[in-house]
């Protein structure tokens, strides 16, 4: 028998030596958060989280219950079987674990509440209680306390001895119903302090935090956390590092009676990071709100301060450094960040430029005139910034003018002969010509960088004209003379038309022929006039000419 129980033992101890572990309780770990009471129709908020963070969720399939992520909207009902609402979080972890939270919520359909102070010095006054109840009309108990006055809604409370008195109430509703709540006075000793100041600060920012004691004229010790420099009743506090740090002090009567501590707790928080626009305009004033802060702890953005908020340039851009700062401390807690400030009002010139035939001048050149007719091209193009949603970038815009200048005469040419039976009496020296010229031509071109986009857009038309006006006069003996007027004009043309990327030119120039009547005069009378024709230039047609755009990027 010893034998047998001295092996179960040995078995047992085995069992427990080898009993499995849950080994992967921390791969998965999961809590539910939200209000633990809630009224028939009311709508609450519920709030899962797990770990490790990247996972999903899902709700339990409980009435009025809508899902939406990690969070869920719960709204009031009274179940059939319980008093409570319960909810369950199933949360499923990156690696398939899964692990679960349940909250139980009371569904109040009666409700009371205390209001009024939760200490007081036995020296004080009475203070006075209000309860409330819901829905409203019914009527309250109070429960049997020393130093309590009851008087319906209200209740008058004078503390009897120190310590933490709960007085509690009973609501019964119109229908009947019965709740109940309690409220905590802690009625103080003689000796008491407490500590008033700020509960925030920035690291390398300091507060003053101010002690009061009772009875008067007692002594302070404060305890020292990195950070404390403790005067009498008053101390300066210098957040060192992000956190919550607790600050205690411990007040002395003047009587020398037991003392009495107070705790007053301050979170300190620093700086993780600031981003902003990429870019913005010169001239443009922002607020902390157009960036985006993290504290350490989170929470605390509107007490950063930014700087600067304001920015410009005179230059096309400039770089401006945006700093984040815990407060206004020598040695605050800082976090920056890059803006490109644009100026586009700004430019500088871009070369830039592309040759535009000149066809107005190719009949003059038939004719020996060619150099009086010319083409001024003026081109001006200048770069730019924009402040694009992905940053600063360049742009350019400008354009180029072309204007016809034309010399225009008289211009004499010579050595034509007159055609025909006159030709043998007498050759016509010369022609008179005088031109004339108009026309004025636009090709504007834009490079918008924020859209990544050129538009050429433009163009006219040139045109140029010419007129002869010549006499014929000859005296071949004194019974012959031959006399006669020649005239005629033409048009040149030369038209550009923008494109997608190109221009497209074309041009035609009409013939120039000088006409007129020859007479030859004779002492018995003068011969039938002889009609003239002479082709100066003869008309043509260019074929159509394409001339390719530059790049504007």
């Amino acid at each position: 028998m010893n034998r047998l129980r001295t092996k179960t033992l040995l078995f047992s101890l085995i069992i427990l030596v080898f009993y499995p572990v849950f080994t992967y309780a921390w791969e998965c770990e999961a809590t539910l958060d939200g209000p633990n009471v809630i009224k028939e129709g009311q709508t609450i908020t519920l709030s899962a989280s797990g770990a490790p963070a990247g996972g999903s969720y899902s709700w339990s399939n409980t009435p009025n219950l809508v899902p939406n992520g990690s969070t869920a909207q719960l709204t009031g009902y009274k179940p059939l079987f319980s008093e409570y609402i319960y909810v369950t979080i199933t949360y499923t972890s990156p690696k398939g674990k899964k692990c679960h939270a349940r909250k139980a919520i009371w569904v109040c359909i009666c409700y009371v509440k205390i209001n009024g102070p939760e200490e007081f010095k036995i020296d004080d006054p009475p203070i006075i209680l209000t309860a409330e109840g819901d829905p409203s009309g019914g009527t309250y108990e109070w429960s049997n306390t020393p130093g309590l006055v009851a008087n319906g809604s209200t209740a008058e409370f004078t503390g009897q001895e120190p310590g933490d008195i709960t007085i509690e109430v009973t609501y019964t509703t119109p229908d009947g119903k019965i709740c109940t709540k309690t409220h905590t006075v802690t009625v103080l000793k003689e000796c008491s302090v407490s500590i008033s100041g700020p509960s925030v600060v920035g690291v390398g920012n300091h507060i003053t935090l101010t002690a009061s004691g009772s009875p008067e004229g007692g002594t302070y010790i404060w305890e020292k956390p990195p950070g404390l420099l403790p005067g009498t009743s008053s101390a300066i506090f210098t957040g060192q590092e992000p956190g919550d740090v607790a600050i205690e002090v411990v007040y002395t009567p003047p009587d020398g009676g037991e003392p009495c501590p107070a705790i007053h707790n301050v979170t300190v928080f620093g700086l993780r990071s600031i981003t902003g626009p990429s870019c913005v305009n010169s001239g443009t004033t922002l607020a902390r709100e157009d960036f985006n802060i993290v504290t350490d702890p989170r929470g605390f953005e509107d007490l950063v301060i930014v700087s600067p908020l304001s920015f410009s340039t005179l230059s096309q851009s400039a770089e401006v450094t945006v700093t984040a700062y815990s407060g206004t401390g020598a040695g605050s807690d800082e976090a920056t960040t890059t803006i490109t400030v644009v100026n586009s009002n700004i430019n500088t010139i871009k070369g830039l430029s592309f040759e535009i035939p000149n066809y107005i001048k190719k009949p003059l050149e038939i004719i020996g005139l060619g150099d009086k007719v010319d083409l001024s091209v003026e081109t001006s193009f200048k770069d730019f910034k924009e402040c694009c949603v992905f940053g600063a970038a360049k742009s350019t815009d400008g354009k180029t003018t072309v204007g016809l200048s034309v010399v225009a005469g008289p211009f004499i040419i010579f050595g034509f002969p007159l055609p025909g039976v006159v030709k043998k009496f007498v050759t016509l020296d010369v022609l008179t010509i005088t031109l004339s010229g108009s026309g004025n031509v636009e090709i504007k071109g834009k490079y918008a960088a924020c859209e990544d986009k050129t538009n050429w857009s433009g163009g006219g038309s040139l045109k140029g004209g010419i007129e002869t006006a010549s006499e014929v006069k000859a005296k071949i003996s004194k019974y012959f003379v031959i006399q006669g007027k020649l005239a005629g004009s033409m048009g040149v043309t030369e038209t550009l038309e923008v494109l997608v990327s190109e221009i497209k030119v074309t041009s035609n120039w009409d013939g120039l022929n000088a006409a007129g009547l020859i007479i030859i005069k004779t002492p018995v009378g003068d011969i039938e006039p002889y009609e003239v024709s002479i082709d100066v230039i003869k008309g043509k047609k260019l074929p159509v000419f394409y001339i390719s755009l530059p790049s504007l990027k």
